[in-house]
């Protein structure tokens, strides 16, 4: 192979398969072929070490499945992908001489894996306790049991501070619900108030209304009957008064008419007293004056019986 990147053929990825072991050690790789390594489902043991591997990219952990031994050692990884966990026929790994600092969480899902090799890598002072020196054969089985187990209870502890945060979630999104609920109810209850404030009011004013109406009809009606009593007691009245006229009217003419009479008698018989027609006018004035005072007295009767 000519030094620098090498592209891979499926050809190529052929000729290298021994058995079921594919050999791509010392090949300048920096991207892994997983596309043309998905379509060797028979290659179970994959050889990539000694390359350029600065990562793993996604499509590794979901078409790799199939592989049961993995040796990554003396690249240049610096983390290994989040759904790592996914190889689970995986038994043996070997990430020797790399640059990570620790392995991910998934790592609790390799329930398969006996072998992990983690040395010469600036691992994180909480993990390296548990990967241990991996010197020998038992050292290296001891180190994947003890990273799995570490891992899952790593993974348990996540999980709990994670149902913790949901739990605190969902009680914030039931009192922030209720709240809103609350709200909701007060808002319902204040608008039912401000109507029934509004009908109060209404039937306020249409009462006052109808009583201001009630009144000036009452009023109308009162003075009307004021009216209409005035002109029945000034009927009566007027009656009597112009009755009164009635009568006493002729009485008047007929004493002004007796007086103008006894005036001009009297000079007239202070000159002639033997004159028989003062004697006779003497006479006809007593006769008058007697027929004067019967009409009077009859006029005073019916001046009485019409007050009556």
């Amino acid at each position: 192979m000519a030094a620098g990147e090498t592209k891979w053929t499926l050809k190529e990825l052929k000729d290298r398969l021994e058995g079921n072991e594919l050999d791509l050690s010392l090949s300048n790789i920096t991207k892994v072929p997983v596309q043309l390594l998905s379509s060797l489902p028979k290659a179970t043991v994959l050889d990539l070490s000694c390359n350029l591997l600065v990562n793993l990219q996604d499509p590794f952990c979901t078409q790799l499945t199939h592989v049961i031994k993995l040796d990554l050692s003396k690249n240049q990884l610096e983390e290994l992908p989040a759904d790592f966990g996914r190889l689970t026929r995986l038994r043996h790994l070997d990430l020797f001489q790399n640059r990570l600092k620790t392995v991910p969480v998934s790592f609790w899902q390799l329930t398969s894996l006996q072998w992990l090799d983690l040395k010469d890598n600036p691992l994180d002072s909480a993990l390296v306790p548990v990967v241990g020196d991996c010197l020998d054969e038992r050292q290296c089985r001891n180190c994947a049991k003890g990273v799995v187990s570490y891992m899952r209870a790593v993974n348990s502890e996540l999980e709990r501070k994670r149902q913790e945060q949901l739990q605190q979630q969902r009680k914030l999104e039931e009192a922030r619900r209720l709240q809103e609920e609350q709200e909701q109810e007060l808002r319902r209850r204040k608008k039912k108030e401000e109507k029934e404030r509004r009908k109060r009011e209404y039937a306020e004013r249409q009462a006052s209304r109808k009583q201001q109406q009630e009144g000036g009809g009452q009023e109308e009606e009162a003075d009307t009957e004021e009216k209409a009593n005035g002109i029945a007691s000034a009927t009566p009245e007027k009656h009597r008064t112009t009755g009164s006229y009635c009568y006493k009217l002729p009485l008047i003419i007929i004493m002004l008419s007796v007086i103008a009479v006894a005036v001009a008698t009297y000079f007239y018989c202070e000159s002639e007293p033997t004159n028989q027609l003062c004697r006779d006018l003497q006479t006809r004035v007593h006769q008058v004056e007697t027929v004067i005072r019967g009409w009077v007295a009859v006029a005073e009767q019916m001046a009485v019986g019409q007050k009556k």
